[in-house]
C-alpha cells in the first residue's frame, strides 16, 4: 500500500499486535502502520535485532526451567514449581509469550519486505514509463 495523503509517499504494512479482549484476556489483532520507504530497511533491521533479543531471552528462560529446587524443603519445591510455570511454554508463561512475539515480529518483517518490494517494483515501472522511447 502506498499513501500520499500527507504530501509524501508512505509504505503501508500490517503488523501482528495484541489488544485487550473481552474480559481480562488479550487477543491477537493486526494493526496497519506506515513508514517512509527510505526508512523501511532500517525498520526491518531494528525488528530483526529485536527478534534476536527475544531468541536470546527465550534461551535464558529454557535454562531457568532446567534448574531444580535449591533445597529439599517443601517451600523450595513450591517455589521451583511456580518458577517453572512462570518461565514455561504453557499459555501465559514467559516462553509461550516470547514465542508468540517472535512469530509476530517474523510476520511483520515479512509484511514490510513484501510492501517494500511492491513499492520498488511500482516505482521502477513508473520510472521506466517516463523514460523517452527511442
Amino acid at each position: 500500500m502506498f499513501d500520499a495523503g500527507d504530501g509524501g509517499r508512505k509504505l503501508g504494512f500490517v503488523a501482528d499486535t495484541v489488544a485487550r479482549g473481552p474480559g481480562a484476556g488479550y487477543v491477537a489483532t493486526q494493526t496497519r502502520f506506515a513508514v517512509d520507504p527510505s526508512e523501511a530497511q532500517r525498520l526491518i533491521d531494528g525488528l530483526k535485532e529485536a527478534l534476536e533479543k527475544l531468541i536470546e531471552t527465550d534461551t535464558l528462560a529454557a535454562e531457568i526451567r532446567l534448574h531444580g529446587a535449591p533445597g529439599q524443603d517443601v517451600y523450595s519445591a513450591v517455589a521451583n514449581d511456580a518458577i517453572q510455570r512462570t518461565a514455561g511454554n504453557a499459555p501465559g508463561g514467559y516462553s509461550w509469550a516470547n514465542q508468540q512475539a517472535q512469530r509476530a515480529l517474523e510476520t511483520t518483517i515479512e509484511n514490510i519486505q513484501k510492501a517494500l518490494a511492491e513499492y520498488q517494483q511500482t516505482d521502477s515501472a513508473a520510472g521506466d514509463a517516463l523514460k523517452p522511447k527511442g
